[in-house]
């Protein structure tokens, strides 16, 4: 809908004052009259009390005349339309006013159809205009809108490329930052285990998460400094502040990770740069920043990290016993897990108690090279089919792009579990395999006198390997199985009629006495006993 348009009319003569107000439908051409008024003096009133968007006057009035109006109003309202009722007399006071700023002049005599051709001339100018400012203001709103993203772009390249001095002020000067320009400190700030805790919540409580925590430490930086915080990764923010004198930077992070702590469920690791003296310095304090957040990786989180209290780190790289490595080897190929868990956990614990700590990046790659050594030993003993599930795990260790220590250390074991059970589970297998190969041999020579040297042989083992094995598998002394499978075969030969003696001799008993009394210590009942209540009663 259009804006309605405010117009006076001003002139010393009432007829035409009336004449203009009244007898022209203004409404029509959405135009509404304020006001009248018969002198300059009153019109120059009239026009600041209701701020007109057109003017109609006359040029010589009483006490101030046109001219003098024209200057004073457009002093103040220098987008009012003033457009002049002059005679031929008045000509070169009309060019003059035009002059001055008025939009136009109509020359006596005039009529209706002239005097609306001329408003309505200035309707369209002031409409043009109201565009133009709505236009303006709308890309100024977008500006304003923008302007956190296009500070956070713009921090963000100060953060990885290097400027002028002179290009980062002209920039600052645009984006209108609210920090001094001089003495900068980055901080980084990352959210601990934010993977793990959101990995099935819905985008909407993630970015409600990041929020919280990106509105706490701006409230918590506010409170000392000015500051700016914005996001750098998904669980990742950087803060850059000017330092101030009367607190240090480490008690303000300390401060912002307590604030986090307390006032939502996460906690959050901080890396601090140095101080740096101009705007386009600020990407050496982020360099130093995420030098000290990567020794998150040694605490697991909530902690601050200065890159000043940080040590010259172990340049060369981390070495482990080649003795412990061999014995972690042995362990792996026979399947002992707990002992192979052990190994690990004191093969990191050799490479992470020293004096300097290696940098986090260094034991990581010492990780990934440890986790292919496991994974070629395990390739050794299983088949292709079962290293698929070993090697999906060594390209997940590879592919983790931000983790701990101890998580390192945990994905390392738990590679050899996965192998480890695998070869375990070839160990049963085997083992089963071997002792149903004696199994089936006694059950197949029941009357032969076999010790259990003689068994162990069968199947290429020693005899006190085998024995541990046998009884192992089926819970039972080879001996014992021996004698159970025999008194089995001995029930089915008494149901068929068989006598007692024939049945023991068949079965590698040359004393009777001697199978009676191990069949009825097997069943409860005598040869005769068990024949009697099975045969068929005539």
């Amino acid at each position: 809908m259009a804006t309605e348009l405010r117009m006076c009319v001003i002139d010393d003569i009432k007829t035409v004052v009336e004449g203009i107000a009244s007898q022209i439908d203004w409404e029509a051409h959405g135009i509404r009259i304020v006001g009248t008024a018969s002198n300059g003096e009153k019109g120059v009133e009239l026009i600041h009390r209701t701020e007109p968007h057109i003017v109609l006057t006359d040029i010589r009035m009483p006490k101030i005349n046109g001219l003098d109006m024209t200057r004073e109003v457009l002093k103040k309202f220098p987008r009012t339309k003033i457009v002049f009722l002059s005679g031929y007399t008045d000509f070169q006071y009309a060019q003059q006013a035009v002059q001055l700023g008025a939009f136009d002049y109509i020359v006596k005599p005039y009529t209706p159809k002239k005097i609306i051709e001329v408003v309505l001339k200035a309707r369209e100018s002031i409409q043009a205009e109201m565009g133009e400012t709505q236009r303006y203001q709308e890309m100024e709103r977008k500006l304003r809108e923008s302007l956190p993203y296009l500070r956070q772009e713009y921090f963000q390249l100060l953060l990885q490329f290097r400027t002028t001095p002179e290009q980062a002020a002209r920039r600052w000067d645009f984006l209108n930052i609210g920090l001094e320009r001089e003495r900068f400190v980055v901080t980084l700030m990352e959210i601990d285990q934010f993977a793990e805790q959101t990995e099935t919540l819905p985008v909407q409580e993630v970015e409600l998460i990041r929020f919280t925590v990106q509105n706490i430490l701006e409230e918590s930086l506010r409170r000392f400094t000015k500051g700016f915080v914005f996001r750098d990764h998904t669980n990742r923010f950087v803060a850059i502040f000017n330092p101030p004198d009367s607190l240090s930077v480490e008690a303000i992070s300390e401060q912002c990770r307590e604030n986090v702590q307390k006032y939502s469920r996460y906690t959050i690791s901080l890396g601090l740069g140095e101080e740096v003296t101009a705007i386009h310095q600020i990407s050496h304090s982020y360099a130093q920043a995420l030098a000290a957040l990567s020794y998150n990786f040694y605490t697991g989180g909530n902690t601050v990290y200065s890159y000043r209290d940080m040590s010259p780190v172990q340049q060369t790289a981390p070495r482990y016993s080649p003795e412990k490595e061999k014995e972690l080897f042995y362990c792996l190929r026979s399947g002992n897990l707990p002992k192979a868990c052990a190994i690990v956990d004191e093969l990191f614990e050799e490479t992470v108690s020293v004096s300097v700590p290696p940098a986090p990046e260094t034991v990581k790659g010492y990780g990934d090279e440890l986790a292919y050594l496991i994974n070629r030993v395990f390739s050794e003993k299983l088949t292709v089919e079962e290293m698929k599930q070993i090697e999906r795990h060594l390209m997940y260790i590879k592919n983790l792009s931000s983790f701990k220590l101890k998580e390192l250390q945990e994905n390392i074991k738990k590679l050899c579990r996965i192998g480890c059970e695998l070869i375990q589970k070839r160990h049963v297998e085997d083992a089963n395999q071997v002792v149903e190969q004696v199994i089936e041999h006694i059950r197949q020579h029941a009357a032969s006198n076999m010790t259990v040297n003689d068994y162990a042989k069968l199947v290429y083992l020693s005899g006190s390997y085998f024995a541990n094995l046998f009884k192992k598998v089926t819970g039972m002394t080879v001996i014992q199985f021996v004698t159970s499978e025999r008194m089995e075969q001995a029930k089915l030969m008494l149901i068929e009629g068989k006598q007692v003696q024939e049945i023991a001799q068949s079965l590698g008993y040359e004393d009777r006495p001697h199978f009676s009394e191990l069949f009825k210590k097997h069943t409860g009942m005598t040869p005769s006993e068990f024949k009697q209540l099975y045969s068929v009663k005539g």
